[in-house]
This record gives structure tokens, sequence and C-alpha cells, in this order.
């Protein structure tokens, strides 16, 4: 079986590198349309002055990340197939540059969440899962059992390599499913994550999520439609 997972490497490097200049600030309103994309240096600075976050916020955090580094894995996969329809290339193109930038931007908010933790841990009594308060210079843990963490919709490693292994209609029509079971397990985790969660970021995180991929499913859902 071929695999095309240097080919994701390269995708992902060229993706990072468009869209970090590209990334916009983000608001700390929540409102349905504000995105995610806040350039590093800037959600460093405004994440240390928004309340300070949850054990929620940070369970979205620590479960969304590699639901979307899978995201970009199955994209990766079907842009290195053959006879793949030009609009199926397009949308995993879209994938791979938005959720790319979404990586990035969570990744310096937990940055930014850990130099903000005074010496003598977090303030505003905050407590993590279970209600044991994290340790000074230390974020909360613990969210192995977490509703956030159960990575709804995502691919089997025996998916991903069929995945791996097909080529034109066949890849084309696999990847739709696959990635609109993907993003609908994601608008679970978008839904928790706006109810419970409490930092400004991470609900307007969630809330991009789910105007931005029910968008894309709707999409894919017609896409698959019409796949010959």
């Amino acid at each position: 079986m071929r695999s095309r997972i240097a080919a994701f490497g390269v995708v992902l490097a060229m993706s990072t590198a468009t869209v970090a200049a590209a990334a916009v600030g983000l608001s700390l309103t929540t409102g349905a349309e504000s995105a995610p994309q806040a350039a590093a240096a800037g959600a460093r600075t405004d994440a240390a002055t928004a309340a300070y976050p949850t054990i929620e916020d940070h369970c979205y955090i620590e479960g969304m990340i590699p639901h979307h580094e899978q995201a970009l894995e199955l994209s990766s996969l079907v842009l290195g197939a053959t006879g793949v329809r030009d609009r199926t290339r397009a949308l995993a193109e879209f994938i791979v540059a938005d959720q790319t930038a979404e990586i990035e931007t969570m990744r310096a908010w937990q940055d930014a969440w850990r130099r903000a933790i005074p010496a003598g841990g977090p303030s505003g009594g905050h407590e993590g899962h279970g209600g044991a308060q994290p340790a000074a210079g230390t974020v909360p843990t613990g969210c192995g059992d977490h509703p956030h963490t159960q990575m709804k919709g995502m691919a089997s490693a025996e998916q991903l390599a069929a995945l791996d292994a097909a080529e034109a209609g066949a890849a084309d029509r696999m990847f739709l499913d696959l990635m609109i079971a993907h993003h609908e397990g994601a608008l679970e985790m978008a839904e928790s994550a706006v109810r419970e969660g409490t930092n400004a970021y991470v609900r307007s995180s969630g809330k991009h999520v789910l105007v931005e991929q029910q968008r894309e499913i709707a999409a894919m859902t017609t896409l698959l439609a019409e796949a010959p």
C-alpha cells in the first residue's frame, strides 16, 4: 500500500506559512461569527488578561488539537490521491488552512495560560476537575475521563489505511464520508465548549467551529450526493 504520510508534512508546512501571514486578531466577544485565528503573539498577551480558564476550557483545547490534526491527515490523504474532483480538493485545501490556523492559535493559548498562572496558583478560585486545585505553575489536568476528550468522529487506523490506498471516485467518496462524521464529532465538542466553557477565547473558538463546520458539512453532503 502506497503511503501519503510524507505528503502530509509538505501540505502542513505550506499551509502553516500561508495562514501565519493571514492570521487576524480574535475578538473577545462571543458573537457566532467570531473566529479564533489570532496571531500567536497577540494570543499570548490577550489570553493572560482573559478570565482564567477552567478545566472545561482546557479539556476542549486538549481534545480539539488532536481532533483537528486528524482532519489535516484525512485532507492530506485525499489531496495525494489521483482523480479526485476539483471541488473536493478545494474543500480539503481549505480545511488544511483553516484548521492549521486554529491549531497554532490553540497552542498559543495553552502557552499563554501557563505563563499567566501566578506563583500561588490560578486566581479567582477556579478548581480543576473533581475539585483539586492545580499546583502553582501548572494547568488543570485530568481530561482523560472528561466528555471533551472522547474524540467523537475520529477515523480508525483501518479507515485511514483504506483512504490512503484509494484513488479517484473511491477516495473522493471515502474522504467525504469520513470527514462528515469527523466534523459531526467536532460539533459535539464545540457545543460543550460553548455551553460549559468560561474563557472568552474558548467560547469564541467553539462558536467558530459550530458555524464553519456546519457549513462544510452541508457542502460535503452536496458533493457526496453528486459523486459519480
